[in-house]
């Protein structure tokens, strides 16, 4: 082949290859990337009413502790069956909660880094000068937690509920396989001044996944046979659980700590409406019991001054 040949051998593989990727990105099927949707556990968190002081708190680690790996039937599959990120899902977590009012975070995930950082910036201020030769000032010092977030996914159980139904008459029929997994994450606040342990948690989330499948058989002659089939898979992702599992925990931790009073809310009718809401989907039972509401904690403090006055 000649060299004029080769070239247009080249071009015209590389022109083909750009439209096969065009394509492919321009089908309908392959989605764009796009900003993550909230949770129903996010937008929980988001909505929570604003504390009277921010929660100095500092998180270090939030590891996956199932030592657990993909369930795979037809070979050995060394990629862990969650996801390693709890950390940086946590943190998310802690800065969404009351929109950001709840929590003030400081760095620990990279802490290595981040004194690296600041060793460099301080030799440079040391060493050079600023505009007119003036010193450049020092660094303030870091940001530190009265709090530290401990904790992490402790289990996930593979096919926790199996099930199916499938049904053939004449020909044509059906069938809907589906199991279901478990994830729990534990969390626990504890005291940085003590080491005391503050609080402890725990919330899990079920991983669901459906496959329908259907066919149709039948003999078009004596010797032809006609045979199709369709079907469709859906997992739930198993980061999306886990992230609804930790954003749950905090929710958990933080109304915890407001019945054992450890935070306040800014505006105690508000706080007392949410935590109200949180007894009930802490225990099931449809009451908020032992919460009362503005308007009855108003007239007891009335009958107990009238007391005091008589």
């Amino acid at each position: 082949m000649t060299f004029k040949g080769v070239v247009m051998l080249a071009v015209s593989l590389a022109v083909l290859d750009g439209c096969s990727a065009r394509s492919f990105f321009e089908n309908a099927a392959v989605s764009k990337a796009h900003v993550t949707d909230r949770t129903r556990a996010s937008e929980i968190l988001i909505g929570l009413p604003a504390p009277a002081q921010a929660v100095p708190v500092v998180v270090y680690d939030f590891q996956d502790q199932t030592g657990q790996f993909k369930n795979n039937e037809k070979y050995t599959e060394y990629s862990s069956a969650v996801t390693r990120g709890g950390y940086s899902i946590l943190v998310k977590a802690l800065l969404d909660t009351g929109n950001g009012d709840w929590f003030t975070v400081a760095e620990r995930g990279a802490l290595k880094n981040l004194l690296q950082e600041r060793q460099i910036v301080k030799l440079t201020r040391g060493e050079y000068s600023g505009p007119n030769n003036q010193k450049l000032p020092s660094l303030p010092p870091m940001l530190y937690g009265g709090t530290m977030i401990e904790g992490g996914i402790i289990s996930y159980d593979s096919n926790v509920q199996t099930g199916g139904m499938g049904a053939v008459y004449l020909g044509i029929g059906g069938s809907v396989q589906y199991h279901r997994d478990l994830v729990t994450v534990y969390l626990r606040a504890v005291s940085v001044e003590s080491g005391r342990v503050l609080l402890a948690v725990n919330s899990s989330k079920t991983i669901y996944s459906v496959a329908v499948d259907g066919n149709f058989l039948r003999y078009m002659t004596v010797a032809n046979l006609l045979q199709s089939e369709v079907g469709f898979t859906q997992n739930e992702p198993v980061q999306l659980a886990v992230r609804q599992a930790i954003e749950t925990g905090v929710y958990s931790l933080l109304m915890e700590g407001a019945l054992k009073h450890l935070w306040e809310f800014k505006d105690k009718s508000a706080g007392e409406k949410a935590i109200a809401e949180y007894l009930v989907r802490r225990d099931g039972n449809g009451k908020a019991e032992n919460v009362p509401d503005a308007e009855n904690q108003t007239s007891r403090k009335k009958k107990k001054k009238g007391k005091n006055m008589e």
